[in-house]
C-alpha cells in the first residue's frame, strides 16, 4: 500500500514540477513563448473538458430516463430495460432469449450501459458489457461464466471476451438490494413464468 501510494505522489509531484518548471536554459525567447502558450491552452482545453463533463453528469442525475432514451434498447434481441442508477450512470437489461435452467440454476444475459467509459480488468475502457450469468434459485448466489466488453455502447465497438469454466468458477452471494439481487429474482421468475406456458 505505501509503495502503491508513494508511486503516485510521486507521479504527482513529477507532474506538477514539469507544469510549473522554468523552460530549459536552451530554449530561445520563442521556443519558451511557444511552450507556454501550448501549456495554457492545454489548461484551457482541459477546464472546458471538466465543464464539460460537470455539465452531462448534471443532466444525467436530473434526468436519468433522458440519458436511457438515447441508448437502442435492442428489441430484436429480447433485451428488456431493467433498471437505472438514480444519478444516471449505467442503466441495466436483461433478456429471456438463450435462457436456460439446469435444476434450481437458471442461466440468463445481463447487459450493462455505462454513461461513462469503464476500465475492464485489462485496462482497455468500454460502454457497455454483456454478461452470460449462473443464478441458483435456491442458495442465491450467482457466478458470471462470461464477460464481453464493448468499447462503444449498445453492444458496439472493439470487444474483448472473458470466459470462465462453469465448473471452476466461483459463486457468490447475492447481496440483498442490489442490482445482483434485482437481475437474480428476475431470472428466477422470467424462467418460472416461460416454463409455465
Amino acid at each position: 500500500m505505501r509503495t502503491v501510494f508513494g508511486s503516485i505522489l510521486g507521479v504527482g509531484l513529477l507532474s506538477a514540477v514539469l507544469l510549473h518548471a522554468p523552460a530549459s536554459p536552451a530554449q530561445t525567447p520563442d521556443e519558451q513563448k511557444a511552450w507556454e502558450a501550448q501549456r495554457a491552452q492545454a489548461l484551457v482545453e482541459q477546464k472546458i473538458r471538466t465543464e464539460q463533463l460537470e455539465k452531462s453528469r448534471a443532466a444525467r442525475r436530473a434526468d436519468p430516463m433522458a440519458w436511457v432514451a438515447t441508448l437502442d434498447p435492442m428489441s430484436s434481441g429480447g433485451w428488456e430495460f431493467r433498471t437505472v442508477a438514480n444519478d444516471g450512470s449505467w442503466a441495466s437489461y436483461a433478456t429471456t432469449h438463450q435462457m436456460k435452467r439446469s435444476g434450481k440454476t437458471v442461466t440468463a444475459w445481463i447487459r450493462q450501459e455505462f454513461a461513462e467509459p469503464q476500465l475492464d480488468p485489462n485496462g482497455d475502457s468500454y460502454l457497455s458489457v454483456v454478461q452470460k450469468v449462473d443464478y441458483d434459485c435456491a442458495k442465491v448466489q450467482a457466478r458470471a461464466v462470461l464477460v464481453i466488453y464493448y468499447a462503444a455502447n449498445n453492444i458496439k465497438g472493439g470487444a474483448q471476451t472473458e470466459q470462465a469454466d462453469p465448473k471452476q468458477a466461483a459463486w457468490t452471494p447475492v447481496v440483498p438490494g442490489t442490482l445482483g439481487e434485482s437481475n437474480l429474482q428476475w431470472a428466477c421468475s422470467a424462467d418460472k413464468a416461460s416454463a409455465a406456458k
